[in-house]
């Protein structure tokens, strides 16, 4: 079998270093691997030019080379991320490191899309669980909610980055889901780490996914 070449695709600048380790575990098993970032070859101002107004509704959480976390507006992100895919379109798959939904408004062939991979994982296994969702931060809680609703789950939805993260923060935040009626938690931004899920899960009565984790595994399978 020709060997699969995978492009690894932030939305922000690469490399991602918080990313480091999950992805030479892909290299480690056998994976070729070239981490690009969206924002690769843009200038500050063009960058700054994207960040979200008080009308965008749909707000992405990113990091930059330097590891500052920005905000985006998906609506201005688009034609870029549509423009590095199709850049990239000789790799044997182009995994899109983004939770945020991009079903039915990129294409290509080879795209992997963790939004699409993980309604249809969940579903697969309940279909009437009630989820818990953690997101980065506030302003994204529309968003994600109604990605997850479009699957007709019943969701409810905390904040807490997985770029400044905190422990405590993050525990309170899924114990306060968990209150609230939560059968299956989501950490819901390619952003968290299974190390970040293992300071939390023991402390918890319900499952947690962390979707890096779970797409990561389905890349390794598939290749």
């Amino acid at each position: 079998m020709v060997e699969s070449k995978i492009a690894i695709v932030t939305i922000g600048q690469a490399p991602r270093k918080d990313m480091a380790a999950d992805i030479k575990q892909l290299e480690n098993a056998g994976l070729h691997v070239t981490e690009f970032g969206v924002l690769d070859l843009l200038t500050s101002s063009e960058i700054a030019a994207l960040a979200p107004t008080s009308e965008d509704s749909d707000v992405l959480v990113t990091l930059l080379a330097n590891g500052e976390q920005i905000q985006l507006s998906k609506k201005k992100l688009m034609p870029f991320i549509q423009k590095r895919i199709y850049e990239l379109k000789e790799f044997t798959w182009v995994l899109l490191m983004c939770t945020g939904d991009f079903t039915n408004t990129l294409s290509g062939k080879n795209l992997l899309l963790p939004d699409r991979m993980m309604t249809y994982l969940v579903r697969g296994m309940n279909a009437d669980l009630t989820l818990g969702l953690i997101g980065p931060e506030p302003e994204q809680q529309i968003s994600v909610a109604e990605k997850w609703q479009k699957s007709r789950f019943n969701v409810t939805f905390e904040a807490s980055s997985p770029y400044r993260f905190n422990e405590q923060d993050l525990l309170a935040k899924a114990k306060s889901l968990e209150i609230r009626g939560a059968e299956l938690l989501i950490l819901d931004c390619m952003g968290y780490s299974t190390a970040m899920k293992n300071v939390i899960k023991n402390k918890l009565s319900i499952p947690v996914i962390v979707p890096r984790e779970a797409v990561f595994t389905i890349l390794k399978a598939i290749c």
